[in-house]
């Protein structure tokens, strides 16, 4: 066991492990140059890399390079790893960088005091609660984070950074309670300390993995969203406004409005300001539209000047107040162009599932004809659809030949 576990040797092949990771991260990022953050991590791994080497051959080269080079890049190291998150969750900070050489600093400091860097002890502390510092503002940052983008490796990198925190207050409690020869000038051994350094080893092997899944997923979910969206206006598209509709209508629930917007005479923007003007109303309708719609409701661009808005939790009265306060913000609001202001407006038509049902198409048709009615009764305004039963056909009395029928009908 003592063989397996040779801090020297372990170390040694964890360089070259380390070194595989950060070749990893700097090929991934030639292909993808937008994101720093893997340059930066791939260079982190580059300074563990010599760190580890140099830790390994103590004894073989002087005490100079082998505790206090090797550390010092070790923890400049843990830094690049902080300025990496703060890139990936876009946190830019004027002194990011001088934080991140900040760990590295503090052990140089701590390197002149003679008395105290002599113990062995108290460099392996000092090491250890650097590296915790800035594994915690990492966990924090992430937690934070993972509200604005729901990355699955999210999740794992916290989990793992809470399993080597654990590692390092292991290590610290087992050194305060069974404390090295302050004197060593070689590498410890010992059990206790081979495992924590190979569940370090495998914690940091682990986060090179976990940082390209990061990256895989981010892109991912940046396709998806490029999918789902409208490009003019970022509102979702047709596509993912239905799978969103679709989604809570299948639940059957009993609540719920589909309410549709359509810009009046757009055409006649088009045509008498130039498409570049129409473009710039539909964006801006967008931001009205957007800032209007509650937590939880669905909105869309679903076709040119078409937009809907689906209220999961609301009736068609609600519906209307909102959808009234829409229509006047459009029919107050002003577009500057070539030749004055332009005012334009919307008409509305709501359906709500309460008359129309859960089907959707028997919801859209509803909503297109309350629509059409707000089209009819002079456009800017909102109309609501109501379900009414078919007439009954009045019996006839007698005979009624073909010629009475047709005039009957006419």
């Amino acid at each position: 066991m003592s063989t397996l576990l040779y801090v020297p040797s372990l170390l040694i092949a964890a360089a070259v492990t380390v070194a595989c990771v950060s070749a990893s991260h700097l090929l991934i990022w030639r292909g993808a140059r937008d994101e720093v953050s893997v340059l930066v991590w791939g260079a982190a791994y580059g300074l563990c890399t010599l760190a580890m080497i140099l830790v390994g051959l103590r004894g073989d080269i002087p005490a100079f390079l082998s505790i206090v080079v090797s550390n010092t890049l070790l923890l400049v190291a843990v830094g690049l790893f902080w300025l990496g998150y703060r890139r990936f969750i876009g946190k830019i900070g004027r002194h990011d960088l001088l934080l991140a050489l900040l760990g590295g600093i503090v052990w140089l400091a701590f390197a002149c005091n003679r008395q105290f860097f002599a113990d062995i002890n108290a460099r392996i502390h000092v090491v250890s609660a650097i590296q915790s510092i800035y594994l915690l503002v990492v966990a924090i940052d992430l937690i934070d984070h993972k509200r604005k983008e729901a990355l699955p490796a999210l999740s794992l990198t916290v989990a793992a950074i809470a399993v080597q925190q654990a590692l390092l207050i292991v290590r610290t409690v087992h050194l305060l309670i069974a404390p090295l020869d302050p004197d060593a000038t070689t590498l410890p051994s010992g059990t206790p300390l081979a495992v924590t350094l190979i569940g370090s080893i495998g914690f940091v092997v682990f986060l090179g993995l976990v940082q390209l899944a990061l990256v895989g997923q981010r892109s991912e979910r940046r396709y998806r969203i490029a999918a789902e969206t409208d490009g003019l206006t970022g509102l979702a598209n047709r596509r993912r406004f239905l799978r969103k509709v679709l989604s809570h209508l299948n639940g059957n629930p009993d609540r719920g409005t589909l309410v549709l917007f359509d810009l009046d005479y757009f055409k006649r923007v088009n045509d008498t300001h130039g498409h570049l003007t129409g473009d710039r109303a539909l964006v801006e309708f967008a931001g009205i539209l957007a800032g209007a719609t509650p937590e939880g409701a669905v909105v869309a661009r679903i076709g040119g000047e078409e937009f809907a808005l689906f209220l999961p939790d609301s009736d068609a009265t609600t519906a209307a107040v909102l959808a009234e306060g829409i229509r006047q913000l459009t029919q107050a609001f002003e577009l500057g162009t070539a030749s004055g202001s332009l005012r334009i407006t919307v008409s509305v038509g709501i359906a709500d599932i309460a008359e129309a049902g859960t089907d959707y198409e028997m919801l859209h048709g509803a909503a297109d004809v309350a629509l059409y009615q707000a089209k009819r009764e002079g456009r800017d305004r909102v109309a609501v659809y109501r379900w009414e039963p078919p007439q009954k056909p009045i019996a006839a009395q007698g005979h009624v030949g073909l010629d009475q029928l047709a005039s009957a009908t006419a």
